[in-house]
């Protein structure tokens, strides 16, 4: 009787046990929700995502400013190897990577304890392929990696500014790492397919595949040799100067094309993270200032071209009032007492009332024409970087004092570019050039061509403000022939020296002193440009000619060295 019992009862088990299956899978295949088959497909499907290699950034002269170099993200899956096992993998790994095999447990048990379903613990980041071929033959249980791209920057701080860097989520910031962004990250790959209960893919069910193209290499119109001359000399001024920030602007006078862009303080991209904000901007075409006397050269071409003055012109810069079309006009202070003074000496001797009577003979819509013709009160063409247009009021808005103020650098905001590319119209036959960043965009071998790429290559005036006979007579005005050649190169600059506002008001006791200029004076081939914000002088003016043209000296000198006059 027992027996029979038995068999009853496993019989009627087994019969449970069908009846339950059969319902299930009748359910399942019959009556399943919609968000239950999605969730089925979601687990049986795998999308694998495969980066493409983001473009490298080259100086002109094929020297590497950023590389992506290839690594690894190595973590643990807790739920591949039982917990005995795991933690004898972890110490290995720990010595493989010869990191502390504490901190990894730490980080699986808080991981583990805050989330116990995870299925990945990152514990390092950055590991060099040559070493994850270590683990990998090491055969750890519940050890695996990521394979990614760590951007690298070799020259550390040099041209950081122009560079820009990618941050820890891939996205670019700033320079040509941001406004190159398309053409360097290139287009990611994908894999669709199947993957069995230990998340491998089912290869025989490989739905689709797109393969990942490779981002473009871009070339820069930078020359590292220039660019680390003038970052040489910007740590110079600092440590001569302690100036709140310097920059210092090289480029080729007929093309504008930069060959060196450098501010101080500035900073090292593969460690961005510790950088204050305020370091990161561009100040040379972020940021504005009053140029002071340099932006007596745009007062004095106007004069020239619009035959207002020739060089016989005369001025009287003794007296403090100007009387012109019935009006009497408020003249500014000159730095020193000044009598009459011929059209060249109102330009070397930097007079601010000569300057003034020019303006005033041109009239104000004129002279505004001709500071907007310049490239004043508009962006430069730069094209990244929040470049701001500076502060150029019209001519409605001027006060009685804005005629005799503007022509001396005061009662305007320009940026270092707008007032490198005003010189550049001197240097450069009369015409004002957008400037130029990139010399080329290389498309990964095997491909065409990119036009785009070739087309940066070519020079880009954007328009001739002055006549031949205007830029030889303001040369030969800029250029002082009682001073000596540097490096073989005759040369022309003007410096300027500008009071700083706080509170509303001029101080007396904070100046930002500049250069600016070009050489060979015949044939010019670079423009250079030297600001210094706030350089300390124990109380005295910063003049231009102190703080900022011996550095303009010497960095035609060192040109000279690389460059055959």
């Amino acid at each position: 009787m027992g027996r029979r019992w038995r068999m009853l009862a496993v019989s009627f088990c087994a019969m449970l046990c069908f009846l339950l299956l059969s319902h299930r899978l009748t359910y399942l295949m019959l009556f399943s929700s919609a968000e239950r088959l999605k969730s089925i497909d979601r687990t049986r499907h795998l999308f694998v995502l495969r980066e493409a290699r983001r473009g490298s950034i080259y100086d002109r002269n094929g020297v590497a400013m950023a590389v992506s170099i290839p690594t690894v993200e190595v973590g643990v899956d807790p739920k591949l190897a039982p917990a005995e096992v795991r933690e004898a993998a972890i110490v290995r790994l720990a010595e493989i990577l010869r990191r502390p095999a504490e901190e990894f447990e730490s980080a699986v048990a808080k991981r583990c304890a805050s989330c116990p379903q995870t299925r990945w613990v990152r514990l390092a980041d950055g590991v060099p392929d040559g070493v994850f071929q270590k683990i990998v033959c090491a055969k750890l249980s519940g050890i695996c990696g990521n394979r990614k791209a760590l951007r690298s920057y070799p020259q550390k701080n040099c041209a950081c500014h122009v560079i820009g860097f990618v941050n820890g989520d891939g996205i670019a910031c700033g320079g040509v790492e941001k406004f190159a962004d398309f053409f360097l990250r290139g287009q990611d790959g994908w894999v669709l397919s199947e993957k069995d209960g230990r998340r491998m893919e089912l290869r025989q069910f490989r739905i689709r595949e797109i393969p990942s193209r490779d981002g473009q290499d871009v070339y820069l119109t930078i020359d590292l040799a220039a660019q680390k001359l003038a970052e040489d000399e910007l740590l110079r001024i600092d440590g001569e100067f302690h100036p709140k920030f310097a920059l210092i602007i090289i480029g080729e006078a007929e093309t504008g094309k930069l060959l060196a862009m450098a501010c101080h303080p500035s900073y090292d991209p593969n460690v961005f993270f510790r950088t204050p904000m305020d370091v990161l901007r561009n100040r040379i075409v972020c940021d504005c200032y009053e140029p002071g006397s340099v932006f007596k050269i745009v007062t004095l071409a106007a004069g020239l071209e619009e035959g207002i003055v020739d060089m016989g012109s005369t001025f009287n810069c003794a007296s403090s009032k100007f009387e012109w079309g019935g009006k009497t006009y408020n003249l500014p202070n000159d730095h020193s007492a000044m009598g009459e003074l011929c059209l060249a000496d109102v330009l070397r001797k930097s007079s601010n009332r000569g300057s003034a009577q020019i303006a005033i003979r041109l009239g104000a819509e004129r002279f505004y024409s001709y500071v907007r013709a310049f490239g004043f009160g508009e962006r430069s063409g730069y094209g990244f970087d929040g470049e701001v247009e500076g502060i150029l009021r019209a001519p409605s808005q001027w006060d009685g004092l804005t005629i005799t103020r503007m022509p001396m650098g005061h009662a305007i905001a320009v940026t270092p570019m707008q007032m490198h590319l005003a010189m550049g119209v001197i240097a450069s036959d009369g015409y004002l050039f957008t400037p130029r960043i990139i010399e080329r965009i290389s498309p990964p071998s095997g491909e065409a061509a990119n036009p785009l790429g070739e087309a940066m290559a070519k020079p880009l005036p954007r328009r001739r403000i002055i006549s031949g006979g205007t830029i030889m007579r303001m040369r030969a005005m800029l250029h002082n022939p009682t001073e000596s050649p540097i490096g073989g190169w005759t040369y022309a600059c003007k410096t300027g020296t500008s009071q700083k506002i706080a509170n509303g008001r001029y101080v007396h006791d904070a100046h930002v002193a500049s250069c600016s200029g070009f050489f060979p004076v015949a044939h010019p081939r670079f423009l250079v440009t030297v600001i210094v914000d706030s350089p300390s002088t124990n109380g005295a003016i910063g003049w231009g000619a102190t703080y900022a043209k011996p550095s303009f000296r010497r960095i035609a000198d060192g040109l000279s060295r690389f460059c055959a006059p």
